[in-house]
């Protein structure tokens, strides 16, 4: 009788027990390469729209290629327009609110009320889909609206209506006449729908004295910003007080401007008018 060597069976029993396990690694290494070099393969044979601009293009390809997150938008350029991708590149914080743009027609009612307590003021975005892309003016709101957003926060919260959206402050605002092609928001729209829906306002001055009492006079005052930290034309923000001598402000186009606070000097350097809100 042929005497089998232990050695022999030992070994094959152990390739029996390895081998499920190399190839268990083998296509999750086939797997993760797949995931990694695949989307990079198909991100880089995107040819660029021709209503796009070289410049764009290029960021957004970089943008992709660090960050997937961006390739839902980047694989279908095409449905977006030179303005939005712009509009992109400025804040990171934007990406969801963009990537809907091809179903901005799904979005052209708005909500009716807000749903953001008002026990504070509530913290607005201009680029919300629930009304960010509702026309208004030669643009829609998430552009052009930074004006009926502020008065939106600053008048449900100090009249306790939920339903002065910032649609609805945009569509007063186009009913009267008070967005001017070009130029954006008349400033008499800040005076004019104050009255109108029983909210006291006073121009204040740009002046560190006379913003702090009446911050802690408990007003609420709205700013109109030079090109600077805010803007590079033109732009409306919320000062809502002060925090070891620097301000805190609600800026309906950036989440990053709000968490934080703003010297004031820098502050006012960049101020070019003020109102106050009260009731």
């Amino acid at each position: 009788m042929k005497r089998v060597s232990k050695r022999k069976v030992y070994w094959g029993r152990l390739l029996v027990l390895i081998l499920p396990v190399f190839l268990v690694l083998g296509f999750i290494g086939f797997g993760v390469y797949k995931l990694v070099s695949y989307p990079t393969e198909e991100i880089l044979q995107v040819k660029k729209p021709e209503h796009i601009t070289q410049e764009t293009f290029d960021q957004l390809k970089e943008k992709t290629l660090e960050n997937y997150e961006y390739k839902p938008i980047f694989l279908h350029l095409d449905q977006y327009s030179q303005d939005i991708l712009e509009f992109l590149l400025k804040d990171e914080d934007r990406l969801s609110f963009v990537e809907a743009y091809p179903q901005k027609d799904n979005y052209s009612n708005g909500p009716g009320t807000l749903s953001e307590t008002l026990d504070t003021i509530p913290k607005l975005l201009q680029w919300d889909l629930r009304w960010g892309y509702i026309p208004y003016g030669e643009n829609d709101i998430y552009l052009t609206g930074c004006a009926p957003t502020c008065l939106s926060m600053v008048f449900s919260y100090l009249l306790q209506d939920s339903s002065l959206t910032p649609d609805v402050l945009a569509s007063y605002s186009s009913q009267q006449g008070f967005y001017v092609n070009g130029a954006g928001t008349d400033w008499q729209f800040l005076t004019d729908a104050a009255q109108h829906y029983g909210v006291q306002v006073e121009r204040a001055q740009v002046s560190l004295q006379d913003m702090k009492a009446r911050l802690e006079n408990h007003q609420i005052l709205v700013c109109s910003m030079l090109p600077g930290d805010f803007t590079q034309v033109g732009h409306f923000i919320l000062v809502t007080g002060m925090e070891d001598g620097e301000f805190t402000v609600i800026d309906p186009n950036s989440i990053k401007h709000t968490n934080q606070t703003w010297d004031a000097d820098t502050l006012l350097s960049q101020m070019q008018a003020v109102w106050s809100y009260s009731v």
